[in-house]
């Protein structure tokens, strides 16, 4: 299926909930996750910065070349001519209508290293798009698991036909577009060209400091290597050789490429002990796999890297549904200083869900020992927990705790 085809959730929150109220829409998200693909179909005039007579014209005249278009305006790759973004600004500030859909602008989060400068704060509202979801893979572009594990009922779960080996094929197939449906060797083809082009080109637009290509590689093959883990700056350093603050530098910049994404650790007064270290995990499990040299078969052979993958994919998965969710939701891990921990704690409005991920087979009661103690810790702040694994049946364990299917997530059996 060719990129534009698949449907997009974001494209309808943009299109139905944003645009006919904000004048300004700024999307962000990893190269290759279907950004220009999306909004230029909302669009009614495309400003391509990456073109070298618009970029310069951008540069020498923002103002004018945004007086000269018309309609909803896409700014695609706006940091190929920064100043663009003050003519944005100056034209919102004056418009005392504040007009709905004026801008749609895409690119990169470099404004985080630019704070001192960025002109959009207080008038963009800012949404991220990752690779395709799952759900979206299917032609469904409207389901949100983190809706239905929010429902006020219990949803009633469905058998699934998936098996171990098919969540494997999903998870080192990736999540981009122009990758998926790629198999073998042109998989690794299509891989290889990405961080090629992710540690020459992009991440040295970012920082002011232009990080060797082998260090940002060694710190993309470390959060790979990690992904999944608790963020341990020091070993990242180490792997890679340098001083832990360049690291941490890297690991930033591979965060605002949306190639990282750090987990921050839940907490709450109720509970004590709580660590506040973040998770790691690399956004698409695809291109983990890829860094780690492992196939569907190696992987399934692998008890070190199987766990931490699916744990990735399913994270991934939520972190790419949080824009379009109903209610605004934060996506959390939880670990306290004895032990106990949970894969994934959701928040919305005091009420939490939570999950546990495993990549067996069969699940019982033992593997949900985490999730029976925050809700009884939680009390009605619990809304309900779920051990997602890789068998067909739906099944309850515990009082609004259930074993899921993992496909769950995409609405396959639901």
């Amino acid at each position: 299926m060719a990129p534009h085809l698949f449907p997009r959730a974001i494209d309808r929150v943009v299109a139905q909930d944003l645009l006919p109220v904000f004048p300004a829409i700024f999307l962000v998200g990893p190269r290759g996750s279907g950004k220009s693909t999306s909004m230029a179909r909302l669009a009614d005039t495309v400003l391509d910065l990456s073109v070298p007579g618009t970029r310069l014209a951008a540069s020498e005249d923002p103002d004018g070349i945004l007086a000269s278009a018309t309609g909803t305006v896409l700014i695609d790759e706006w940091q190929e001519a920064p100043e663009i973004m003050g003519a944005v600004k100056r034209l919102v500030d004056k418009d005392p209508e504040n007009t709905p859909g004026r801008f749609i602008i895409t690119g990169s989060v470099r404004a985080a290293h630019q704070a001192a400068t960025w002109p959009g704060t207080g008038r963009l509202i800012r949404l991220r798009l990752y690779g395709l979801t799952q759900a979206e893979l299917e032609g469904d572009g409207d389901y949100n698991p983190i809706d239905t594990l929010y429902s006020p009922e219990p949803p009633k779960f469905g058998t699934s036909t998936l098996s171990r080996a098919d969540y494997l094929e999903r998870i080192v197939a990736g999540r981009f577009p122009s990758v998926v449906g790629l198999e073998g060797r042109n998989r690794s083809r299509w891989f290889s060209a990405y961080i090629e082009q992710l540690v020459e080109r992009d991440a040295g637009q970012l920082l002011d400091h232009k990080p060797r290509p082998a260090q940002v590689r060694s710190v993309l093959n470390s959060c790979a290597a990690r992904t999944a883990q608790e963020l341990n700056k020091n070993a990242t350093a180490a792997d890679g050789g340098m001083d832990y603050r360049a690291a941490e530098r890297i690991e930033g910049l591979l965060e605002d490429l949306s190639i990282v994404l750090r987990v921050p650790a839940w907490h709450t007064k109720r509970l004590k002990r709580l660590t506040l270290t973040p998770k790691i995990h690399i956004t698409d499990a695809g291109m983990a796999a890829y860094l780690l040299q492992v196939g569907a078969d190696e992987l399934g052979r692998s008890p070190a890297l199987i766990g931490p993958l699916f744990e990735s994919f399913v994270v991934a998965e939520l972190a790419a549904h949080l824009e379009t969710a109903a209610e605004e939701t934060g996506l959390f891990h939880l670990r306290d200083r004895d032990g106990r921990e949970v894969d994934v704690v959701l928040e919305s409005r005091g009420s939490v869900v939570a999950l546990e991920i495993k990549s067996s087979t069969k699940v019982d009661r033992s593997d949900a020992k985490g999730l029976i103690w925050l809700r009884d810790q939680l009390g009605d702040k619990f809304h309900r927990g779920a051990v997602l694994y890789s068998g067909s049946l739906p099944f309850q364990l515990a009082d609004r705790i259930w074993a899921l299917p993992l496909s769950t997530l995409w609405g396959v059996g639901a």
